[in-house]
């Protein structure tokens, strides 16, 4: 069985993956005039974005263009101009035109101000329907047949023939596959000679070997307001304290570098700074006057403001001798080791690294050795921390790509 639009006047463009990035190409690509289908194998399309908005659908950030350009680490260069095409501030617009107002939060983050995904997501698929998508559900793609055309799996098990005149192929990474993001596309590329880096998880906690003094009852609870440094590194926000170890925005924010730690040391410590915005000295001073007849504990938690968890965590990763030694104390309290020995699996992630090398790819992210077939979002090699960076980052050269589809097809003419 076999699509096919050779005598049609309109470009048609395939679409494999309905998540944030081939959503955001396929409204750019009908706005320029072009036909496009949409294929995505679960019975409805953007499951992660849904997932992520369920706890408040962090979009983007405000931040200035140039720091925000940070975030990517080594791929800052390659995303500054992406940025710079479509902004933060165009992604608040889109969702205006959409009916859905956004706001920026205390951290500079910014949401819909109905907090959720489901009303945006809702509105998105109506306003792209009316600009003509065609959305086909439970259709997988398989691979390509011997002449590049696409091969794909309905509904029906019936294999069906795609022969666009372009494709985007924005299946997203390995992280949480019964989502749809499943990295089947992996071996399939890899077939044709694409440049893989090899996927990890990323933006994920890490497992470490707790004490057996440490109280079950932690587990589960945050530490807020403190900062985490790894290396050269620190960063300031919340972290939640697990069965296997760590999780949260602090450590996902360092989980790049904590990652090529353990990747080349098989361990690596990180260091927690239970009171980020008290100095030594004035920790040390307060302990110094901290009546004999006021239990350490209790003057750490009602002087100190030390929460209980932290001071559990506190009291399980030091001996008697060292809580007991205001000098030490202080010391632990400032920079509270905990050694990481590896991440959790990447099905468990919030996104994944690696992905197709970007030297794989033409600068507007065709693929060289696949004329036609362009790639964006989380399949390509790029990686960024949580806090709106990598559905902007995914936004941006979902705009980016489709522009680049779109002069693909005029040269084609």
């Amino acid at each position: 069985m076999q699509e096919s639009y050779v005598n049609d006047t309109s470009k048609f463009i395939a679409i494999i993956g309905g998540g944030p990035a081939g959503l955001m190409a396929a409204h750019q690509l009908l706005e320029m005039g072009h036909r496009v289908h949409l294929y995505d194998t679960k019975p409805s399309v953007a499951r992660r974005f849904q997932l992520a908005g369920r706890g408040g659908l962090n979009l983007t950030h405000s931040e200035p263009l140039d720091t925000f350009a940070t975030r990517y680490y080594e791929n800052e260069a390659r995303f500054t101009p992406l940025l710079q095409q479509f902004t933060p501030k165009d992604l608040r617009g889109f969702c205006l035109t959409l009916g859905q107002e956004t706001f920026i939060g205390s951290s500079g983050r910014v949401f819909p101000t109905k907090f959720k995904a489901t009303e945006l997501l809702r509105a998105w698929l109506a306003d792209l329907s009316h600009k003509g998508l065609k959305l086909f559900t439970r259709h997988k793609w398989i691979g390509f047949d011997s002449q590049k055309n696409l091969l794909v799996k309905n509904n029906d098990n019936q294999v069906i023939t795609i022969s666009p005149q372009a494709t985007l192929l924005a299946l997203g990474g390995a992280s949480w596959g019964k989502l749809g993001s499943d990295a089947a596309w992996v071996p399939i590329l890899a077939k044709e000679k694409i440049d893989i880096e090899p996927l990890e998880a990323a933006n994920c906690g890490y497992e470490t070997h707790w004490p057996e003094t440490l109280q079950e009852s932690c587990f589960g609870q945050p530490l807020k307001n403190i900062s985490l440094t790894h290396e050269d590194r620190t960063t300031k926000g919340e972290i939640m304290l697990s069965s296997y170890g760590l999780e949260g925005g602090a450590i996902y924010a360092l989980s790049k570098s904590i990652r090529e730690a353990i990747n080349r040391d098989q361990s690596t410590t990180v260091f927690i700074d239970l009171k980020p915005n008290h100095s030594q000295e004035k920790l040390a001073k307060a302990l110094k006057k901290r009546a004999k007849t006021l239990a350490l504990g209790k003057f750490l938690k009602q002087e100190l403001r030390v929460s209980s968890t932290s001071l559990n965590l506190l009291k399980a990763l030091t001996n008697k001798e060292e809580f007991s030694c205001p000098d030490t104390l202080v010391k632990k309290i400032k920079a509270l080791p905990v050694t990481l020995h590896k991440a959790r699996p990447i099905d468990r992630a919030i996104s994944t690294a690696g992905g197709i090398k970007f030297n794989a790819c033409t600068n507007d992210l065709m693929l060289k050795r696949l004329p036609g077939i362009f790639v964006a979002g989380e399949m390509l090699d790029w990686e960024a921390p949580t806090g709106g960076y990598l559905l902007q980052g995914c936004f941006s050269m979902a705009i980016h790509v489709a522009q680049g589809i779109d002069q693909y097809l005029r040269e084609q003419s």
